[in-house]
């Protein structure tokens, strides 16, 4: 491309993108006038020109710029480079710079009019990219949102801290937080985790578990394997165990661009959907960035009550993006779920890292409890190693070399079906009665003591009877 003018760039640009696919992919000039809504003879027209002189055959004939002097083309390479290097810099100073180049070579030279016309029809987009590519990307650039085809064609994942305040162990007010598996589709909760643990990939992972295998609930029947798994760039994210799940299960993992958080506008939606229909409903709710408001309850209470909301409420309430219930768009497009050939296949894969344990002739402990199984005979002494769930302690999963052997169970658990949480729990609220019958009981014993030190000097003088039958085993009495 040669010496267009300032002025016409734009519009050159815009008459070549009006018959480019007539150029370059054979498009028929009735075709493009249809798409474009511009009358036939004029496409027909801008293609025999550029065909005949090539794109500068594209310039108006008449200029806008009739009657003023044309600037070389060094020059205009010049000026529109300070004009996007430094956008501050003012006409004056790019004249008395072009000056002293001239002073060199008659080929630098421009009036101040004819800088601040190169400015004035300077692409605003260009003007803006160069200025910042991060207020492009967000000002100018055109979002385009991947939808899926299908249910499973492809999971959104992320962390979340409620807006609510409950009551941990200790009993300190703490924000929760919810990581939760998302149907992009059919914007169905495939699962989730609520706790007070920090983001991890061990919660993907417990997340990733319930939303793939069958749920019992027949209101909340939606499961499968996905295509594509989308996340944003945490480190839990791209963690080793994340990677190695995703392989075994042919899961195409997809990461959001940085600094993006338009890519996560759908799950970001359905953080907004929990907090403002669930959470501000409950006592200690408080807004993003607001002081901490007073519990109202703890963590399993939470629990409960956003099991009900999800499956009850959000999976069977009208969505407005997609005009249906998450549940029924899910359940609309017949087709059969890729699923884990088996719960226990899938367990070696995302419960919890496995723990080596030594199988007595009692069973295994682990958690200061007693697991116990059957298929434990013709085991004792041997290494075994146990995978569990954090949500449920009742029972562990037991492999010997890889393969699985059984499913051990707690007897004391196995009704109550504690999580690992709630365990701890009950366990640190047990030594806590446990110190502090020990505290009451010393303090007590020392209260004593410090009274039998002041017992008054005529305890002394009180002498135990003698006995004529004079034991040979010394006898204390009560000062000693």
């Amino acid at each position: 491309m040669t010496d267009i003018p300032t002025h016409e760039e734009e519009y050159v640009l815009k008459q070549y993108e009006l018959i480019a696919p007539c150029i370059e992919e054979g498009v028929s000039h009735k075709t493009r006038a249809a798409e474009t809504g511009v009358d036939r003879k004029t496409i027909s027209r801008l293609v025999s020109k550029f065909k005949a002189g090539g794109i500068d055959a594209l310039c108006r004939k008449t200029r806008s710029d009739k009657g003023c002097a044309r600037v070389s083309f060094n020059t205009f390479k010049f000026i529109k480079g300070k004009l996007l290097t430094y956008p501050s810099l003012s006409f004056a100073t790019i004249q008395r710079q072009l000056n002293r180049l001239g002073t060199h070579t008659e080929e630098y030279g421009a009036s101040y009019q004819q800088i601040r016309s190169i400015r004035k029809n300077l692409s605003e987009d260009l003007v803006v990219l160069a200025r910042s590519e991060r207020e492009f990307e967000e000002t100018r650039e055109l979002l385009l949102r991947h939808e899926a085809e299908f249910p499973n064609d492809m999971w959104q994942c992320d962390h979340k801290f409620l807006d609510i305040f409950v009551w941990d162990s200790d009993g300190t007010p703490v924000k929760p937080v919810l990581t939760v598996v998302l149907d992009d589709y059919s914007r169905a909760v495939m699962g989730y985790y609520l706790d007070l643990d920090p983001p991890s990939a061990q919660r993907t992972a417990i997340a990733l578990r319930q939303a793939i295998w069958k749920k019992e609930n027949q209101k909340w029947l939606v499961c499968g394997i996905p295509d594509h798994f989308y996340t944003d760039r945490g480190t839990d994210f791209r963690s080793l165990r994340i990677q190695q799940i995703a392989a075994d299960l042919t899961i195409q993992l997809r990461k959001r661009r940085s600094h993006k958080p338009q890519g996560g506008g759908k799950i970001e939606r359905f953080f907004l959907t929990v907090n403002q229909l669930l959470m501000s409903e409950l006592t200690g709710y408080t807004p993003e960035d607001a002081p901490p408001a007073t519990p109202g309850m703890d963590i399993g209470q939470l629990q409960t009550l956003f099991d009900r909301w999800v499956i009850d409420e959000y999976m069977h309430k009208q969505h407005s993006e997609i005009g249906t219930t998450p549940f029924e768009r899910w359940s609309s497009h017949h087709q059969h779920p890729r699923l884990a050939p088996s719960l226990e296949s899938l367990d070696i894969l995302l419960m919890t890292v496995p723990n080596d344990r030594t199988v007595h002739q009692s069973g295994i402990r682990i958690f200061k409890n007693l697991y116990s199984a059957s298929e434990f005979n013709g085991l004792v002494d041997a290494s075994v190693t146990v995978r569990y769930d954090p949500q449920d302690i009742s029972y562990v999963l037991v492999y010997l070399n890889n393969e699985f052997i059984c499913r051990a169970v707690c007897a004391k658990l196995a009704e109550q079906k504690p999580s690992l949480k709630e365990h701890m729990r009950a366990r640190a609220l047990y030594k806590r009665g446990l110190r502090d019958d020990i505290k009451a009981s010393v303090s007590f014993s020392d209260s004593c003591t410090d009274s039998q030190r002041k017992v008054p000097e005529v305890q002394q003088a009180v002498k135990a009877p003698v006995s004529k039958n004079i034991s040979r085993i010394r006898r204390y009495s009560v000062d000693e």
